[in-house]
């Protein structure tokens, strides 16, 4: 977005573009997901589950809203799967159901992950914290000390399918 506010494109402009083209984008990406869940039955071999925090501005208050991410290695390729929400179960589920249950859990020590058969723990280094780093220097509503906020979960969703259209981090062995 900083690249195209530098063209003088009025701010409005670029959130109708993050709609239009951000929504086009996540809805493919859901439907991906939804195919590679019968897909990679039987090839996963490991889940990546992290989260970050990022606030949502609605009505001259901030929230906290989290972004889970779970990177899934499986035998035909990487690919990421998100959700966007509250720090609670409902949200991972989200995440959860578009995963085979076969694999090894990895994840930090947060407690929503204990339950989860064949769990790993591991330092707070994953390669999800490197897509987080990456989430905030590409977009920089992200950020954790800015005046740019994120509005609406939706927008927040489509500008996340964005950056993974972007990073091929897609199931291309699916599309």
């Amino acid at each position: 977005m900083r690249a195209i506010s530098s063209l003088n494109v009025p701010l409005g402009t670029v959130f109708t573009w993050v709609k239009r083209y951000g929504g086009q984008k996540y809805e493919k990406l859901v439907e991906l997901w939804g195919r590679a869940k019968e897909l990679v039955k039987g090839k996963v071999v490991t889940k990546v589950v992290d989260e970050m925090w990022t606030y949502l501005y609605k009505n001259t208050r901030a929230f906290y809203k989290w972004v889970f991410t779970c990177y899934v290695y499986t035998k035909l390729g990487v690919y990421l799967i998100y959700s966007v929400g509250d720090r609670d179960e409902r949200t991972f589920r989200e995440v959860k159901k578009y995963l085979p249950e076969e694999g090894r859990w990895v994840s930090d020590d947060y407690n929503l992950y204990f339950w989860l058969k064949d769990h790993t723990v591991v330092s707070p280094v994953n390669p999800n914290e490197s897509f987080h780093s990456s989430l905030r220097d590409r977009l920089i509503r992200f950020k954790r000390a800015t005046k740019a906020v994120n509005r609406s979960i939706r927008s927040m969703m489509y500008s996340i399918a964005l950056v993974l259209w972007e990073r091929r981090l897609i199931l291309e062995f699916v599309a």
